[in-house]
C-alpha cells in the first residue's frame, strides 16, 4: 500500500517538474534609457540650424479660431518666408475671397475685396475683425508657422531643466532687447520645439504649440499648430495639409497689383 502511495506521489511530482519547467520565461524589459540633457549651446545650436534651414513655406490650411461667443473655420492659403513675411489669402466655403493680408518689410496691407482697394493701417484690424471675427498680429507668429521661434536671435539662454518624466527640456530664456521672458520646450528623444511661450512681466502674452510632426522632404514638420492668445481667451488652430518647404516663392508673392494699390 506504502509503495503503491509512493510512486503516485513521485508520478505527480515528475509531471509538475515537466509541466513547470516547460512553461515559458518571462523576459524583464528595462525601461527605455532616458536621454542626457545636452548642454544649452548645444540645445540652441540645434534650433538655430533648424531655423535657418526652412526658408520658405507655403500650403493650403484650414484655420479654426475660438473663444468667447467666437467660433470660426477658415480656408486659407498661406505663404512664409522665414521670419520676414507673410501672406494669408482667406476664403469663405464657395472659395471666394474674404481678404488678402501682406506683411513685409514692417508693414502690414490687406486686400479688401469688398471695396476692391488695398488698405493699412488701422483699417487692416478693422477688415481683419470683420472677416475673421477677431484681429491677430502675424507679425509676431511669422516664425510659429515655419516651426521656428519668435525673435530667436533676441534670445539669450538662463537655464535648462525637465519636466517632471523627463521627456521635455524646458529652456528659460529672456528676450534681450523687451526683456520679456520666453520659454521654450524641446521633446528630448527628437529635439524638436514642442510650444514656446513670451510672458510680459508677470501675464503670458501667448503659447504656441506645435505637434503632429510628420516627414517633409528632410525635414520634420508641425502639420498642427496651436496659437494661445492668453490675454484674449482666444485659440487659433491651424492644420497643414501637404506643406511645400523650401521651393522657392514667386517673386511678386508679397506684392498687391499696383492698379488696386494706388
Amino acid at each position: 500500500m506504502s509503495i503503491r502511495i509512493s510512486r503516485h506521489l513521485y508520478a505527480i511530482g515528475f509531471v509538475l517538474i515537466f509541466v513547470v519547467s516547460c512553461q515559458p520565461k518571462v523576459v524583464s524589459v528595462s525601461p527605455e534609457a532616458k536621454p542626457e540633457m545636452p548642454s544649452l549651446p548645444a540645445l540652441f545650436s540645434q534650433l538655430e540650424a533648424r531655423q535657418s534651414g526652412i526658408h520658405d513655406v507655403k500650403d493650403f490650411v484650414r484655420t479654426k479660431i475660438s473663444g468667447e461667443r467666437l467660433n470660426h473655420s477658415f480656408r486659407q492659403a498661406l505663404l512664409v518666408k522665414g521670419n520676414e513675411a507673410i501672406r494669408v489669402d482667406t476664403y469663405n466655403l464657395f472659395r471666394q475671397v474674404l481678404g488678402v493680408l501682406i506683411y513685409e518689410g514692417g508693414k502690414t496691407l490687406m486686400y479688401d475685396p469688398g471695396e476692391n482697394r488695398v488698405v493699412y493701417g488701422q483699417e487692416v484690424w478693422d477688415i481683419m475683425h470683420r472677416v475673421m471675427g477677431t484681429h491677430i498680429d502675424f507679425r509676431e507668429y511669422i516664425s510659429v508657422f515655419s516651426g521656428g521661434i519668435p525673435r530667436f536671435s533676441y534670445l539669450q539662454a538662463k537655464v535648462a531643466t525637465w519636466n517632471a518624466d523627463q521627456t521635455i527640456y524646458r529652456i528659460e530664456t529672456i528676450d534681450r532687447e523687451t526683456g520679456e521672458q520666453v520659454d521654450i520646450e524641446i521633446d528630448a528623444y527628437t529635439l524638436l520645439p514642442k510650444s514656446v511661450t513670451r510672458i510680459r512681466g508677470t501675464r503670458k502674452i501667448y503659447k504656441a504649440h506645435w505637434d503632429d510632426y510628420q516627414k517633409v522632404g528632410q525635414w520634420d514638420f508641425a502639420h498642427k499648430i496651436l496659437i494661445e492668445l492668453t490675454d484674449r481667451n482666444e485659440t487659433v488652430s491651424v492644420k497643414y495639409s501637404d506643406p511645400v518647404i523650401n521651393q522657392g516663392l514667386a517673386p511678386d508673392a508679397f506684392q498687391f497689383a499696383s492698379d488696386i494699390v494706388n
